[in-house]
């Protein structure tokens, strides 16, 4: 049955905490029309699955992500065309066969055998920021672990000095922010110039790379072919690495602050972990489970169609709920209780399904689990700093997590 979603995913309140809204409108089906967005949320399991399973009927070529159309697109393009380079679709807003061609590149970057060979490295960057707190005894987990872990490592794989790694959180943040459907024109013009310095950035160091590779991603991504010899252009490749930031950066970012929130407040559980290491991997699955750090993308339907009960047109453009699908209780038994020993919670949906199904899923988890096991072994006691009011969180149409951690710990020197 439709119904018009009396609940706005514009409204910050909504945004910081989505699950409320999700509870209520599952009651009515798994399909709802979300006027202010001007799109249908998706929020039911199988009708998320089923619509990112299904790229022919649900097309993630929107005009909603990366790739705009809004009233004043001309003066945003012409921004593009002098500073940078035009968007072009490619990955998370790019259909078959054209996301197969980028797919087939980037998976030649991002190997589970390469992530493997990062671990040690990965242990030297956590080891080396722990190190710059903890004789302090209590610090923004957020703004000085949480942000930087990522940051760092794409900085190194593009090979930006990490004295420079607020020039990346900065690009990061502009892309996160320029994909909100509220944005007005000024401020999306100011985000536009932002983002041109990130293409000038990546375009520049790709053209040292093809005069003298380096052993880097960035480097790597230059040099790929596919098997007709193919590479990718300078707007495919500013796209690509741009999605790789974000990804890389925001997602991960927001799963380690949301994650050591609830490992400070849920009781017992930072004893568990330290106590059973090999139990951090299913804690960290269900926290991406529980508050996935995207909860939503856009798609646009193909064709007439029906989904939950729901009849499409060809052209509507639907906001699938990742996040609202991970809180199902048709798949998921009291999904609303962190539950670290959940049974079935790889079957979350926080990576996607199908031909969009995350890249960076093996490195996203590898930068996790050695987050979490670093401090659990270097940090005990872990609390915080300031209750509550040291605690924020996110208010964004699709991003969702913790932004500002204060914590407070005591050494475990017999970590």
């Amino acid at each position: 049955m439709a119904t018009q979603a009396t609940i706005s995913f514009t409204d910050p309140a909504v945004q910081r905490c989505p699950y409320p809204a999700y509870a209520a409108l599952r009651r009515d089906g798994p399909v709802h029309w979300d006027e202010s967005s001007k799109a249908w949320i998706v929020i039911g399991y199988d009708e998320v699955r089923a619509v990112a399973l299904d790229p022919a009927t649900y097309s993630s070529v929107t005009g909603r992500l990366l790739v705009t159309k809004r009233p004043y697109q001309d003066e945003v393009d012409a921004i593009y065309r002098e500073h940078g380079v035009l968007p072009t679709n490619t990955l998370v807003v790019a259909d078959p066969p054209l996301h197969t061609f980028h797919r087939t590149l980037v998976d030649k970057v991002f190997t589970i055998s390469r992530v493997k060979q990062m671990r040690d490295y990965l242990s030297e960057v956590v080891n080396g920021l722990v190190d710059g707190v903890i004789d302090r005894g209590a610090f923004d987990f957020s703004l000085e672990l949480a942000t930087r872990i990522p940051i760092f490592v794409i900085a190194d794989q593009l090979g930006m000095p990490r004295s420079e790694v607020d020039r990346f959180k900065l690009w990061s943040d502009a892309v996160v922010a320029g994909n909100d459907p509220t944005n007005d024109r000024e401020t999306q013009l100011a985000l536009t110039r932002t983002i041109c310095e990130f293409h000038r950035f990546i375009l520049d160091r790709a053209e040292e790379y093809r005069r003298a590779p380096a052993d880097n991603m960035l480097s790597d991504l230059v040099r790929a072919r596919d098997a007709d010899g193919r590479a990718l252009d300078d707007r495919e490749l500013a796209s690509i690495v741009l999605i790789i930031l974000v990804a890389g950066n925001d997602t991960t970012t927001a799963t380690l602050s949301t994650g050591m929130y609830r490992l400070i407040t849920t009781p017992g559980l930072e004893d568990a972990l330290r106590g059973e290491p090999a139990k951090i991997a299913n804690f960290i699955e269900e926290v991406l489970r529980y508050e996935a750090p995207i909860q939503g993308l856009w798609r646009r339907a193909t064709r007439d169609t029906e989904l939950g009960g729901v009849r499409l047109k060809e052209g509507d453009i639907l906001s699938v709920r990742f996040g609202a699908a991970n809180h199902d209780p048709a798949i998921f038994a009291d999904p609303e209780t962190l539950d670290p020993d959940r049974r079935n919670v790889r079957n979350h949906l926080t990576f996607g399904a199908g031909p969009h199904f995350c890249v960076g899923k093996q490195l996203a988890l590898a930068e996790l689990q050695t987050a979490f096991g670093i401090v659990l072994d270097r940090m005990k006691n872990l609390r915080l700093a300031r209750g509550e009011e040291g605690v924020e969180w996110a208010t964004r149409y699709s991003g969702y997590g913790v932004t500002r951690l204060e914590m407070a710990f005591d050494r475990n020197d017999g970590g």
